[in-house]
């Protein structure tokens, strides 16, 4: 592509990403953007409407959105091929105008959440929906079986010998490293997905564990209401979005977390979502998100949306745990001069 070509690839994207957010200053945005004046744009958009990348839609704000085609196919328990064949199959030959990155994405990312419904969730059946326009892709993966958190619960409750709730559940997922079945899998699949990809969910009994969904509330109800006359019942729901000319590869995300000569030795968990209210106060928290984190040798607490946390979180995580495994390094991210001076606070004592 030369120069141009991708100038002009840019300015249409752009275009369309503010198009697909409904904003309704996506001429006057895409002209300043990138110095352009505003019969260009319109330009643009009669393109657009030509090839049939958007159509009008009188309930927009911007008067259009983007055509999207939809494509389901359904697998039973008992006579569904490996996850790999679903891939080739019936999942590639609907990527190819994606770049080679984002193929290599779906390929790992599919084939992981596929085989998850496979083998953990004792579904009966699998539904899974595509979901395309210019600019992104969707897929989602729906089983019936016995729903993620349920399972994981399961398990936790069996080797802690205690009781564990959901959010405990939701805490191991973000940290990565957990599986139900540790002689078959190394608890890197959720994890890693979650990360190669722009969003990512999972639903299950209400819950929802999420990366990258600004309003995860709104996304996953969204696939509830389109989906629920679908499947008779959803044990877990997984939903994942990438944008179809993505230059993210595999490789980044597994060297920032998982270098090849030493393995997964880094995680990030983000501490609104682990504690309720976003809210880091007791040390029973502390203790709870602390388990298992001695397997790493360096854990990035993503303080992004947290505005206190208190002295004896505080104290349990960043004087007590460090005290006792120096070796590995605690790094605070994303946090505000009230949590910084906590973290100092408690490591003078």
């Amino acid at each position: 592509m030369s120069f141009q070509e991708e100038k002009r690839e840019n300015i249409k994207r752009y275009m369309l990403e503010k198009i697909r957010q409904d904003d309704v200053e996506f001429i006057q945005k895409t002209m300043e953007n990138f110095e352009i004046s505003i019969t260009t744009v319109k330009r643009y958009l009669r393109e657009c409407l030509e090839n049939q990348i958007l159509c009008e839609d009188k309930d927009k704000k911007t008067g259009y959105k983007l055509n999207t085609s939809f494509y389901t196919f359904s697998y039973q328990s008992e006579c569904h091929p490996d996850e790999d064949e679903i891939y080739c199959e019936d999942i590639r030959p609907l990527l190819e105008d994606d770049s080679k990155e984002a193929k290599s994405v779906w390929y790992y990312a599919f084939t992981e959440m596929m085989n998850n419904a496979i083998e953990h969730s004792g579904c009966g059946s699998i539904q899974c929906i595509l979901k395309k326009d210019y600019l992104y892709t969707e897929i989602s993966i729906i089983d019936d079986g016995i729903g993620i958190y349920m399972n994981v619960q399961d398990y936790l409750q069996e080797k802690l010998a205690r009781a564990v709730s959901y959010q405990d559940v939701l805490t191991e997922l973000y940290k990565g490293k957990l599986t139900t079945k540790p002689g078959n899998h190394s608890g890197e699949g959720i994890f890693f997905t979650s990360k190669v990809l722009n969003e990512f969910a999972i639903w299950s009994d209400n819950a929802i564990f999420s990366q990258g969904c600004y309003d995860k509330d709104r996304f996953i109800e969204s696939y509830l209401i389109s989906y629920f006359n679908k499947v008779n019942h959803i044990g877990t729901m997984v939903v994942m979005k990438l944008e179809n000319q993505t230059t993210r590869t595999i490789k980044e995300v597994f060297d920032m977390f998982a270098p090849i000569e030493e393995g997964f030795i880094k995680t990030r968990i983000p501490i609104a979502e682990v504690c309720p209210y976003a809210e880091p106060v007791a040390r029973s928290q502390a203790r709870r998100l602390l388990y298992r984190l001695e397997e790493f040798k360096q854990i990035e607490f993503d303080f992004e949306g947290v505005e206190f946390m208190g002295q004896g979180f505080a104290d349990e995580v960043f004087r007590v745990f460090q005290n006792n495994h120096p070796e590995i390094e605690l790094v605070p991210i994303n946090a505000n001069r009230t949590v910084l001076g906590m973290v100092k606070h408690v490591q003078r004592n």
